[in-house]
């Protein structure tokens, strides 16, 4: 007999052991898909209900809206018929109630703000933010505030204020001169800091303020403020 004709044996439960070890993934994942099938993910989320979205499919800031508001990262506000009724969207008549910033991992993290003024143009915006902050006086909305999402080199902070200055009715930004001042600035080891704005253009006033850390990249906001009148 060869060395090639030499048949080794071995105990006959090893050959179970890739075959239990696949099951045990399976079952893995059964069990997690069936978790997150329960909780929603995945499945398109059904109309919304009046408590959580106004009764004209407006966003709704009280506690069913808000819960919709995370789950759907949708929200509406219309700025068109100010003064803005805070009682009416579900908000306090005074303080500021804030929306985010939300760590989901793998999953969406950025609020979709539709935000309506009746004005010029497409007559309302569309942004995408990290975090919505709606501060109410007197019983009215007096603001909104919110930052975009993620920190943006400079370069591209200035690309995104300029592609917006027509849309919102900014007076065109001199870059040059911005530039000059963020280099000066931040070379001297100092926050820099710039404003651009407000404009009317769209019924609403809205303005957005640039801040930029030394050796580090720049956050933008904007501020957005009904117009009465």
């Amino acid at each position: 007999m060869s060395g090639f004709d030499v048949k080794r044996k071995r105990p006959w439960w090893l050959g179970w052991i890739p075959a239990a070890a696949l099951v045990v993934v399976i079952a893995g994942i059964a069990v997690t898909t069936t978790v997150l099938l329960n909780q929603g993910l995945g499945e398109p989320l059904p109309k919304p209900t009046v408590g959580q979205v106004t009764e004209l499919n407006w966003s709704s800031f009280s506690e069913e809206g808000l819960d919709y508001i995370d789950r759907s990262r949708d929200v509406r506000i219309d700025l068109s018929r100010a003064p803005v009724d805070a009682s009416a969207l579900g908000l306090p008549d005074d303080g500021t109630t804030t929306i985010g910033p939300t760590d989901y991992g793998d999953r969406d993290n950025d609020y979709y703000v539709i935000i309506s003024g009746g004005g010029e143009g497409y007559g309302g915006t569309k942004l995408t933010v990290a975090q919505l902050s709606i501060t109410t006086e007197g019983g009215l909305v007096t603001g909104l505030s919110a930052p975009v999402t993620g920190e943006l080199p400079f370069r591209n902070a200035l690309a995104l204020l300029q592609d917006n200055a027509d849309e919102f009715g900014w007076e065109t930004l001199d870059s040059s001169a911005v530039f000059t001042d963020w280099v000066d600035t931040t070379g001297a080891g100092e926050q820099y800091t710039f404003d651009i704005g407000p404009g009317t253009r769209l019924g609403f006033a809205i303005s957005a303020t640039t801040t930029c850390e030394p050796q580090s990249s720049c956050v933008v906001r904007y501020d957005v403020t009904p117009t009465v009148g």
